[in-house]
């Protein structure tokens, strides 16, 4: 067995056992002095049993409870920072892309993560963005670098993130405030406050631990006054109608418009039956109210923009939990039973986005009715209009505001029974997992309104409607109207999941030093996806069967519901790795890990160029690592080498035969032309990941703690693939991977000191500093002189924080100024919602655009107080 290293316990150590905060209580401050200048252990739970993070053979990056308190973390994206194999992309407050090691193809709701979030047992990773969990109360959080499968699944592609919560404790009584207060010239105020109380209901048997915690994020963007576009930024004037660009936003005009609220809590009572079995049933919500996302336009204004319409996002999950713990002699059990709910909904203005279509396709054709009797015909001028769908306002050539809404529900169960043995030759571990999970939403698409809060719809003026019900009127050969209809396009999507697994993994301890660990899971997913589009529809004319398939609507009228379309895969995930820990705290391994992501069913509708189904792809890792303790536990030097081969690996878009058939008097082509329009997922071919991961933490003395650790990548394509069945490839090789930097560093110095203030109190002051380099919005390398929607670089951005404060005996207080400098990061441009194509003449715009990012330079305080034993 390979020995363990002789890390200190520190004052993390004692703060995680006792569940406390950094620095709050006496007994930490009398071990903190009795231990400066040695590093922190950090016991982790990574591989399902408990161990030292510096004794595993896999790349995992731990952050206490001290060290998140320490700068400042409240979300995901503020400890990413200082993570180098993460990038997170932050859209809102409430919710983010996780990326590891650079594996994403592009932005999307369709395809699953490649990464994976866990709070505590429960995998809350679902499509799209994840929610951002609060850190209040956290242990630590686990930062699993690679592909995962054999221990977390299929979401587990190419990492996991793992956040911990602090268990209930049936020793102490012990109550916590934590709060905190900040502003900035750019933002309005900002708090954020919570309470912990952890009660012993039964002495060391019973205690509950209840978590409740208000955080308000004051808004950094303001949507100022402007009109809707009225000239394309790309072919020119006299493209968009004469009457576009008569409209304002005086109605939605608002300082700080994107602030946010979030409001949570969790309840986790444990019961310790015996010396052999405890249980722990738990509870957690959290709800998020924000207004509009991050974004602001840099052809407006620094942090400014011009919408249309007020944008909201709501965001809000529960999970309960059940966890079974025993000692069953010779072998320790675990059954962690869960069920996860998520609710998301967002309003958000498109009127860019419907004017540019109306622009390039609501208008007169040459030919008149007499010539084409069978095409919808403008009565204002007698000539045939092509693509009416289009025309949202009352003319052919007339303003109008847009908005579109999405109401989104995940729901998922889990259970998992494990059973693990730690012996003195062979550690070993074998379980089963079941998860049965729904992916629903419900989306309105861009319907006209009067803009402002976008409650006063006027599609039923439109001339869109005026075509839908001449089509279905003569379709049936019944005058047909849809008083209801809110837009001309509402889709609706739900996807069942169904999965089991088979897992384990084993460690022979071949001598002292050298471990082999072999190990592997084995997939059967199934899923069945139903989809509809209804041209026209809404929100409140949900079931009514206004599809222009006649089979279609016929089977929806026959059986009530929508059909489904099913798939299955299946799959065994392989793991080996040789360990060798060296006698003077040095351990060296070698990795090979699969991750899988499982394929699934395309929302096929017509006959379109890409297939039905797309397949899972495979994510190869050979990984090479070493850790190292130097300067008696005062230093720590990680390294970690790694190749990986992503094979099939899926991309997101919308399927080409969407496009509108060159001859106007051709309808559709099969997979070529005038198919349904449809965002499906693809398999493109294969791609590589080549990086360095360095990590050193140095304590030379009892006052100073410094570190630092970076990242080297390379993400790039391999293969060629065409996109749009021209024949002209559009991937080639060597295209890097999209929002990846190919650099990534952080680094920080703290500072400690003793002073003489109603007796002695401990001082600090920390800076921390990280570095983005510049990153790709989208994979595909379209141009930004004729595409609406190009290829832009996100600019690199450096961000730096310095906090300063003092600690007594069970209180602490600091004050801080977070980026330091106002750096405006780049997180990724907007893609898909063609602003770059528009321009407003009438507002001296040359073009829109919509960047992603972080918030302004602020100045703030913090107060934490403790009571208990």
């Amino acid at each position: 067995m390979q020995e363990s290293y002789g890390l200190a316990v520190t004052p993390v150590a004692a703060a995680v056992a006792a569940a406390l905060y950094p620095g709050l209580t006496t007994q930490a401050q009398e071990t903190q002095t009795a231990t400066r200048g040695v590093l922190e252990e950090i016991v982790v739970s990574a591989r399902k049993r408990t161990e030292s993070a510096q004794d595993i053979p896999i790349a995992i990056q731990a952050l206490s409870q001290d060290t998140l308190a320490a700068m400042g973390a409240k979300a995901m994206e503020d400890y990413a920072r200082f993570i180098p194999s993460v990038n997170v992309v932050t859209y809102s407050n409430s919710s983010s892309v996780v990326v590891f090691r650079g594996a994403i193809t592009g932005a999307g709701y369709i395809a699953q993560s490649t990464s994976s979030v866990y709070l505590d047992e429960i995998s809350i990773t679902t499509t799209g963005a994840q929610p951002s969990v609060r850190m209040v109360d956290i242990e630590r959080v686990e930062a699993l670098s690679g592909p995962q499968g054999t221990l977390y699944g299929s979401d587990a592609q190419a990492g996991t993130m793992r956040v911990v919560t602090n268990k209930p404790n049936p020793s102490i009584f012990e109550s916590v405030f934590d709060g905190e207060v900040r502003a900035g010239p750019d933002s309005d105020l900002s708090y954020r406050g919570s309470l912990v109380f952890n009660i012993p209901l039964i002495e060391d048997k019973l205690a509950l631990r209840v978590v409740g915690y208000n955080d308000k994020d004051g808004g950094f963007i303001d949507n100022v006054f402007g009109h809707t576009p009225d000239e394309s930024a790309i072919q020119g004037p006299g493209f968009y109608p004469a009457g576009f660009g008569t409209l304002d936003n005086s109605a939605a005009v608002e300082d700080r418009w994107n602030d946010s609220e979030t409001i949570g809590g969790r309840a986790s009572l444990r019961w310790d039956i015996n010396d052999d079995w405890s249980t722990t049933v738990s509870i957690a919500g959290q709800d998020s109210d924000s207004g509009a996302d991050n974004h602001y336009d840099p052809y407006v204004g620094d942090l400014k923009t011009v919408r249309f319409h007020d944008e909201w996002t709501t965001d809000k999950f529960s999970l309960y939990s059940l966890t079974i713990e025993g000692d069953l002699g010779f072998a320790q059990l675990v059954s962690a039973t869960s069920y996860y709910e998520r609710k998301h909904n967002y309003q958000v203005d498109s009127t860019t986005y419907a004017h540019y279509w109306a622009a390039s396709y609501c208008h007169d054709s040459a030919y008149t009715s007499a010539e084409l009797p069978y095409y919808w015909t403008n009565p204002d001028t007698g000539y045939v209009v092509f693509y009416p769908v289009y025309c949202h306002g009352t003319s052919v050539d007339s303003d109008f505001f847009n908005l579109s809404k999405l109401n989104a529900q995940q729901d998922k169960f889990t259970q998992e029974i494990r059973l693990s043995h730690q012996g003195d030759t062979l550690d070993w571990i074998v379980g089963l997992y079941y998860e049965d999970s729904l992916d629903a939403w419900q989306s309105s698409f861009a319907g006209p309104t009067t803009g402002g809060d976008g409650s006063v719809n006027v599609y039923q003026d439109s001339v869109s409607l005026n075509y839908w019900e001449w089509f279905f009127s003569d379709l049936y050969g019944t005058p047909v109207t849809y008083p209801d209809a809110t837009s001309h396009w509402h889709s609706e999507s739900r996807t069942d999941w169904e999965q089991k697994a088979v897992f384990g993994e084993a460690t022979w301890h071949i001598n002292d030093r050298l471990d082999l660990t072999v190990g592997g899971r084995y997939f059967d997913r199934s899923n069945t996806n139903r989809y509809v589009v209804r041209s026209p529809g809404g929100f409140n004319n949900v079931g009514e069967p206004s599809i222009n398939d006649p089979e279609l609507r016929d089977a929806i009228l026959a059986t009530g519901e929508v059909p489904g379309r099913t798939g299955r895969d299946k799959e065994f995930i392989p793991k080996v790795s040789l360990s060798y820990a060296f006698a003077d705290n040095r351990l060296m391994y070698g990795l090979y890990t699969r991750g899988k992501r499982p394929g699934g069913i395309n929302r096929t509708r017509g006959e379109p160029f890409f297939p039905a189904n797309y397949e899972s792809d495979l994510m190869d890792n050979y990984e090479v690592g070493y850790k190292s303790l130097f300067a008696e536990g005062a230093g720590r030097f990680n390294a970690t080498g790694y190749h990986m081969v992503w094979s099939d690996y899926q991309l997101e878009l919308v399927d080409p035969s969407s496009a509108v058939c060159e001859d106007p008097l051709v309808d559709a082509v099969p997979g070529v032309c005038g198919q349904p329009w449809q965002r499906v997922v693809a398999n493109a071919g294969e791609a590589h990941i080549t990086g360095l991961s360095v990590e050193l933490d140095y304590a030379p003395n009892a006052n100073w703690t410094l570190g630092m650790n970076a990242e080297f990548m390379q993400a790039e394509t391999d293969t060629e693939h065409d996109l749009n069945g021209d024949g002209i490839n559009n991937l080639v090789a060597g295209l890097r991977l999209p929002v990846v930097p190919k650099f990534k560093a952080s680094g920080w110095a703290e500072y400690h000191w003793p002073v003489q203030w109603n007796g002695q109190k401990d001082a600090f002051i920390r800076t921390q500093w990280s570095y983005t380099g510049d990153t790709l919005n989208i994979l595909e390398p379209l141009s930004a002189v004729d595409s609406p929607n190009p290829q832009f670089k996100n600019a690199a951005y450096t961000i730096g924080d310095i906090r300063a404060g003092l600690t007594g005996d069970d209180w602490e207080v600091s004050v801080f100024v977070n980026n330091v400098t106002d750096e405006r990061a780049q997180y990724t441009h907007a893609d898909g919602y063609f602003d770059w194509g528009a321009s407003s003449v009438a507002d001296g715009r040359e073009r829109i655009q919509n960047i992603y990012t972080n918030r302004p330079r602020e100045f703030g305080v913090r107060y934490t107080k403790r009571w208990g034993d």
